[in-house]
């Protein structure tokens, strides 16, 4: 009786989990397509020699897969290399967030950008990585709008070694906090959308 009561209560809390995660996910629209990775790498883009960029098969992405940088040399700029979603629109004078999991082999800085195609341009913010998942968000609002479209840029700040991605987002207004981190619902049960997922 207590093993069905058990497996009831992990359930439901599961249930509960992903319900809080859905709602919180849909109050959203999220302008970055193939955000989790979840159709390989297709739409993102990694400067070509520096390394390699695709899917991490060993670790768990916070929401689908968790692609891995993997950067075995930099250029003479700091955005050699540098990661580019795939693009989308945004409005001038409007405020949109930026939000992001991820982690490092080690302690390192990051650069992050919306950068906007063909000018370059867009507002930036530098982010302080550590080696356990954490999610990052920039919330600027935009002195330039599309055309051209933009990408949120990624860049390594002439740092070679790994940083794991999952579950991008940008959309317009404030940073909304997702349900993904992990929770505790009775207490005992920890659990994370992730793994619910998979």
């Amino acid at each position: 009786m207590r093993t069905k009561l058990f497996i009831f209560v992990v359930l439901f809390s599961g249930i509960l989990v992903l319900a809080m995660s859905l709602s919180s996910m849909a109050a959203v629209k999220n302008l970055v397509t193939n955000p989790d990775f979840v159709t390989n790498m297709e739409g993102w883009t990694f400067g070509a020699d520096y390394g390699t960029f695709d899917i991490d098969k060993s670790e768990k992405g916070i929401v689908g897969n968790a692609a891995l940088a993997n950067v075995t040399k930099v250029g003479a700029n700091a955005w050699e290399p540098e990661i580019h979603s795939p693009a989308f629109d945004l409005a001038i004078g409007k405020k949109f967030t930026m939000s992001f999991w991820a982690k490092a082999d080690k302690a390192r800085p990051l650069g992050t950008k919306f950068e906007q195609l063909d000018l370059w341009g867009g507002p930036s913010q530098d982010i302080n990585l550590t080696d356990k998942w954490a999610e990052y968000h920039f919330v600027p609002t935009m002195e330039l709008g599309s055309p051209p479209q933009f990408v949120v840029h990624i860049q390594f700040n002439g740092q070679t070694g790994k940083v794991w991605f999952s579950h991008f987002l940008v959309y317009e207004g404030d940073f909304t906090p997702e349900t993904l981190s992990p929770v505790t619902p009775t207490g005992r049960l920890t659990t994370t959308w992730g793994e619910i997922k998979k």
